[in-house]
């Protein structure tokens, strides 16, 4: 499900005026062992099996505690973080939501003990990089279960998205380096 337009958002951000890739840091937050809190692992699991290693990207699988996983953030300084993590809300199931860091704290709760806008918005301001949240809405975070029907769709789809656009950009960006035909507009 698709309401909130996160992929629209997501382009607009990732397209700079200068043409340049910009370096992305998509961290996966939740705990895989509850359901549905493991949507943002599936992403960083999807997308490790289906890009190549990039200068410019960083996938990181943090689990339940994102704040540990600060220093290798700090060390790669993004200019972009996307927190991707289990988001409760109103809406239904499968859901994705996009919300910059500051706002992911009002627009539903986090599953994990700290809060994720806070730390977003606290690593971000330690990389001077802007931060994002992508929440999918859980339908089910019993312990032991896999993702949900419409779980699993919303992290294919991310993970689709995301692929898709990155080989793009990444392609491009090196015709544009080697002064070839850009291939965006072909």
């Amino acid at each position: 499900m698709n309401s909130s337009l996160w992929n629209l958002n997501l382009n607009r951000i990732l397209n700079r005026p200068d043409h340049s890739l910009p370096r992305l840091a998509i961290i996966g937050v939740g705990q895989t062992l509850c359901g549905d809190d493991g949507a943002g692992p599936a992403v960083i699991s999807g997308l490790e099996q289906v890009l190549k290693p990039h200068d410019n990207l960083l996938l990181i699988n943090c689990g339940h505690a994102p704040e540990n996983c600060f220093s290798p953030i700090i060390r790669f300084s993004p200019d972009i973080i996307l927190f991707v993590d289990a988001i409760r809300t109103d809406e239904p199931a499968g859901t994705i939501r996009w919300l910059r860091a500051c706002e992911a704290d009002s627009a539903g709760s986090s599953t994990h003990t700290l809060s994720l806008g806070m730390l977003a918005t606290y690593v971000a301001s330690m990389t001077g990089s802007d931060g994002y949240v992508l929440g999918i809405c859980p339908a089910s975070m019993g312990f032991d279960e896999g993702l949900s029907g419409p779980v699993k769709a919303a992290v294919e789809e991310v993970v689709d998205w995301i692929a898709r656009y990155w080989r793009k950009a990444a392609t491009a960006r090196s015709a544009i380096a080697a002064g070839d035909e850009s291939v965006v507009n072909t």
